[in-house]
This record gives C-alpha cells, sequence and structure tokens, in this order.
C-alpha cells in the first residue's frame, strides 16, 4: 500500500459520524415537547388523534424513534463513505483533487450534479486492481463509486437518478462501480440498479474493498464491535 493505515483515525470517523446523531433532537419540531411524556401529552390534545388513544408510549417510540433511526442509517452511510474514500486515499495515494468525479443527471424536471464516493483513475491502477470486475473494465478510464451501507430508498426519481449516473459515468470512460454493505436493502431497486452500475452487496462489497485497498474493513469492524456497539446502544437507548 502507498500510505499505512490510521485505524485510530476510522475509529475516530466512526465516533465523530454517530455523534452527531446523539446531538439529534427528535422532538425539535414538536413546540412544548422536550421528551416522550411531553409528546405523549400532545397528542393526547390533538384532535385527529385524541380518540385513538395515540398518547401511548408504544406508538411515540415507533413514530420517533423513527426519526431517529432515519438519522442513524444517514450516518452509518457517511461512515461507509467516508472510510472507502480514506482508504483508497491512502492505497493509492491520491490527490483530493482526484478523489471525486461529477456527472450531470437528469431528476425530474432539472439535472442535478452528482458527485462520486470515490473514483480510481486508470494511471492510478494496476493490472491486479481490475480482478473482482470484468476484465473489460480494464480498458476504461477507470473506477466511479457509489458507496451506500444500504439501499433502502424506495422513491421512483431517486432510483431513477441512480441509474442515470451510472450511464453518465460510463459515456464518460468509466466503470460505475456501487458498493451496498448490507444484505437487507430493498430487492425491487438493487435488481433494477444491478442493471447499470457493477453492484456488490453485503460481504462481497467487504470482499471488494479488501481486494482493491488491502484492508480488511469487516474484521477491522469486527475487533472493534465493542467500540462500535456502545455506541449504537447509547443512540437507542434514547427515544
Amino acid at each position: 500500500m502507498t500510505g499505512s493505515i490510521n485505524e485510530k483515525y476510522i475509529l475516530e470517523l466512526f465516533d465523530r459520524h454517530l455523534n452527531k446523531v446523539l446531538e439529534y433532537d427528535p422532538y425539535q419540531n414538536f413546540p412544548g415537547a422536550k421528551g416522550r411524556a411531553d409528546f405523549c401529552d400532545i397528542l393526547a390534545k390533538d384532535p385527529a388523534f385524541a380518540n385513538f388513544g395515540l398518547n401511548d408510549d408504544r406508538y411515540v417510540i415507533a413514530r420517533i424513534g423513527g426519526n431517529l433511526i432515519t438519522s442513524l442509517h444517514r450516518k452509518i452511510g457517511d461512515f461507509y463513505e467516508d472510510v472507502f474514500k480514506y482508504l483508497l486515499q491512502t492505497r493509492f495515494g491520491l490527490p483530493d483533487a482526484d478523489l471525486t468525479y461529477t456527472v450531470l443527471v437528469q431528476i425530474g424536471s432539472r439535472k442535478q450534479k452528482r458527485s462520486t464516493d470515490g473514483v480510481v483513475w486508470a494511471k492510478y491502477l494496476h493490472q491486479d486492481d481490475f480482478r473482482m470486475v470484468p476484465k473489460e473494465c480494464a480498458r476504461s478510464n477507470g473506477l466511479a463509486f457509489e458507496v451506500r451501507s444500504c439501499y433502502q430508498i424506495g422513491d421512483s426519481k431517486r432510483i431513477q437518478a441512480d441509474y442515470d449516473m451510472a450511464l453518465a459515468l460510463k459515456a464518460n470512460g468509466l466503470t460505475p462501480i456501487m458498493l451496498v454493505f448490507c444484505n437487507t436493502s430493498l430487492r425491487s431497486p438493487i435488481a433494477r440498479l444491478s442493471k447499470s452500475w457493477k453492484l456488490f452487496q453485503g460481504m462481497d462489497s467487504f470482499a471488494f474493498v479488501r481486494s482493491l485497498t488491502g484492508f480488511d474493513l469487516y474484521n477491522f469492524l469486527e475487533t472493534h464491535s465493542a467500540f462500535c456497539k456502545a455506541k449504537i446502544n447509547e443512540i437507542l437507548s434514547k427515544p
């Protein structure tokens, strides 16, 4: 590898992103609510819900906890993006300017800039770096990446934008590779996106990262599982 991996830095990345979830106030959009009891009281006086008995701890945990879980998923996703960029940068000695690539993608009635979660241009790659992608990719200008902890977006416009992003990358001579680290994504978008991206899921994504960067991210997270679980437990105890 070009540089050595700072494992402490990876844990700091995890801590930094997950701490943002701890700072999130799930009741901030409800005036007068500072916690579950206050929100139950608000629901008891809400004309739409007062007669349905939704001023119930179980309902509040599901509703408020759902918002918290959405935030948690986003930050875990941000962690995977950042750690992957860090591993690419360390492995190939990439300058910041060469780490991402931007394309224009049509989303509904407007065009939007979409940037990759990493790119490795062919000039940085050796033949062995292509061993987990089709051989014809070795003739491309490089590898462009989209990184997700889990694909749980059901919105058709967003899915189409992700699909079209891969086409735009191909048009620019790049091989589009999507890494989805979970095994519990929505089936429909994964099936569709697999037609435009070279898509890896679950352990295959971790294996790809190890193959490309030389770093076993799964083993690292397994080794530091107690640290990660403690932070998640702190978050899930919040609602």
